[in-house]
C-alpha cells in the first residue's frame, strides 16, 4: 500500500458534503471519557499565500468491561461497554457516556472509507483488492450489499454520496461512480495519476485530491474532469471537505499545511505551526470552522476561513486520523494503532476519547450517518462500528487509554512512523519487551497482526500469521523468515 494511501486511509470520511463532513476518505460528543487535550496553541493569522492554479483538462461485539448493554432485538450486532477512569476535558463539563455497537461484515474485505449514501444507506471501501469492492449496509447494521469494481489490482480509496444519486469513489489510477441498482463506470483522471479524499462541491461537482501529482480537480456527474495544480507538486493533498464560505478545503500532508480552492481554481495555503504534523483528516465543524487531525503531532487543529490556527494537544500521545462533524455539534475523529479509540474535539477544544470495545481494530474510516448516529470502519477486525447516544445514556464511557508516556512504545509496525509510513520505515520491535519501535534497517522482524500492518505490504509484503512479523519491512530485500 502507498504510503499517501495508507495516509488517507486512516485520515478521512468522504461521504455527505465532503471527505471529512461524513465521508471517509473516505470522508459529535458524551461524560465521563477519559478527556485528553490540554494547553491550546493560538497562532493569529499566518497570512495564507495565494496563488492561481491553471486549469488541467482532460456482528458480535467484544466486551471490554463495565456493564454491558445490548442493542435493540432487530439489530445484527451487540452494544458493547468500555470502563475507564472518568476524566475532565481540557475545557469544559465530563464528556458524556455514549454506545459503541459493531457489526461484523460477512465477507472479508479490510474496510476503509466511509459515506452516507443518497439512498439512505452506509457505503463503505473494500482496501482489500481480493476482489476490488465496494459495500452498502442498512442502518440497522444489517443487509450487506457488495458491489464488485474493477477487475483490476487497484482498489477503490475514499468514498462519497454524489450530488446526481449515485455514490463516488477514488481509485488508484481512476475514479468510479456506482448506481443504487449496482451499475459500475470507472474513469480515469487527468495526468493518469491517482485519486485520494472526495467530496462534494457547492457547483454540483464532486471534488477530489489526487496526492501524487500534487493537485485538486473537480469531476462533473457526467465525467467532465478539470484539475488544478498546487503551488508545490510534492504537496501531498489527502483529505477533501467543503468549507462554510463555499470554497473546498484539504490538507496538504508533505508541505504541512491546510489549502483552499474556490470553485473558479483560486488556490490559498495556510502552514501548521507544529512542524512536520502530517495533517491527514479535515472537516467542518458545527462552529463555521475547519477541524484538522496533525497525525505525526498527536493534536489536532482548527483553522478559520480567515486563516487563524489553533492547535490542540492530545494527551494520550495518540495518531489522530479520519475526521467528521457529528449531529451533536463536535467533531470526531479515529485513533488507530495502540490508542484503538475515537476522539471528540468541542468547539472549544475540550477533548474525550473512546476506547473501542474490539482490540487492534484500526478505525480508519468515520462518518455521520442519516440516522444521525456516527459509523466508523475497524480495519484490522473487519467490522463496522456504530456510535449512539451522542449526547449522553449510553454505557461506553471514556477512558484512561493505553499508557504512551513513552512516544517509541507500539503493538505492530504501523504504531511506528518516526522514519515516515513507508515501506524501510521504523518497525515495532519484536526483540523487545514491552515493544519499542526501531529502526527496519536494523533487521528486526518487527510485530504485525494482519497485513495491513505491513508497511511494505504495497511491494507483497504480509504477516505471518502465526510468527506476528512481516515477511519483509525495507525495499528490495529477500522476505525475512518470519518465522524464526
Amino acid at each position: 500500500m502507498r504510503s499517501w494511501l495508507r495516509a488517507l486511509l486512516l485520515a478521512a470520511p468522504l461521504v455527505g458534503a465532503c471527505v471529512a463532513e461524513g465521508g471517509s476518505l473516505g470522508p459529535h460528543p458524551d461524560p465521563n471519557a477519559y478527556a485528553s487535550g490540554s494547553g491550546a496553541t493560538d497562532t493569529t493569522d499566518h497570512g495564507g499565500s495565494a496563488g492561481t492554479g491553471d486549469g488541467g483538462t482532460a456482528g458480535a461485539a467484544a466486551s471490554s468491561g463495565g456493564s454491558g448493554g445490548s442493542p435493540p432485538s432487530n439489530e445484527g450486532g451487540s452494544s458493547s461497554s468500555s470502563a475507564g477512569g472518568a476524566g475532565m476535558p481540557n475545557n469544559g463539563p465530563p464528556a458524556p457516556s455514549i454506545t459503541i455497537t459493531e457489526y461484523d461484515i460477512p465477507t472479508p474485505s479490510e474496510p476503509g472509507a466511509i459515506s452516507a449514501g443518497p439512498d439512505g444507506n452506509l457505503w463503505f471501501i473494500h482496501l482489500s483488492t481480493k476482489p476490488n469492492a465496494v459495500s452498502s449496509l442498512s442502518t440497522m447494521g444489517t443487509m450487506f450489499n457488495q458491489i464488485l469494481t474493477s477487475t483490476t489490482n487497484t482498489g477503490p480509496v475514499a468514498i462519497s454520496g454524489g450530488p446526481d444519486g449515485n455514490v463516488w469513489y477514488t481509485k488508484q489510477g481512476g475514479i468510479g461512480r456506482v448506481t443504487p441498482a449496482g451499475k459500475v463506470d470507472e474513469f480515469g483522471v487527468p495526468n493518469g495519476g491517482d485519486s485520494g479524499g472526495i467530496c462534494n462541491g457547492p457547483d454540483g461537482n464532486l471534488w477530489f485530491t489526487e496526492p501524487n501529482s500534487g493537485r485538486v480537480a473537480r469531476v462533473s456527474p457526467s465525467a467532465n474532469f478539470k484539475d488544478f495544480p498546487l503551488p508545490d507538486k510534492n504537496s501531498n493533498p489527502v483529505a477533501i471537505t467543503l468549507g462554510p464560505d463555499g470554497a473546498l478545503w484539504f490538507t496538504e500532508a508533505s508541505t504541512n499545511k491546510i489549502g483552499r480552492i474556490t470553485t473558479a481554481g483560486q488556490i490559498t495555503e495556510y502552514p501548521i505551526p507544529t512542524a512536520a504534523s502530517n495533517p491527514v483528516g479535515i472537516a467542518k465543524g458545527a462552529d463555521g470552522n475547519l477541524w484538522f487531525s496533525e497525525h505525526d503531532a498527536h493534536r489536532i487543529g482548527v483553522v478559520t476561513p480567515a486563516g487563524v490556527m489553533t492547535e490542540y494537544a492530545l494527551t494520550s500521545n495518540a495518531t489522530p486520523g479520519s475526521m467528521s462533524a457529528g449531529s451533536d455539534g463536535n467533531v470526531w475523529f479515529n485513533e488507530a494503532g495502540t490508542a484503538n479509540a475515537i476522539g471528540r474535539v468541542t468547539p472549544q477544544g475540550s477533548i474525550a476519547e473512546y476506547p473501542i470495545p474490539s482490540a487492534g481494530s484500526d478505525p480508519t474510516g468515520i462518518t455521520s450517518g442519516p440516522d444521525q448516529n456516527l459509523w466508523f470502519t475497524e480495519l484490522s477486525t473487519n467490522k463496522i462500528g456504530r456510535i449512539s447516544n451522542l449526547k449522553g445514556g449510553g454505557n461506553v464511557s471514556a477512558g484512561a487509554g493505553p499508557a504512551t508516556n513513552d512516544a517509541t512504545k507500539c503493538s505492530s509496525d504501523t504504531d511506528c512512523v518516526g522514519s515516515g509510513k513507508a515501506c524501510g520505515g521504523d518497525v515495532c520491535s519484536a526483540a523487545v519487551t514491552p515493544h519499542v519501535c526501531v529502526l527496519a534497517t536494523t533487521m528486526d522482524l518487527g510485530s504485525c497482526n494482519s497485513d495491513a500492518q505491513c508497511w511494505c505490504k504495497g511491494e507483497g509484503a504480509t504477516c505471518n500469521a502465526s510468527a506476528h512479523h512481516c515477511t519483509f519491512t525495507v525495499h528490495d530485500e529477500n522476505p525475512l523468515d518470519a518465522g524464526k
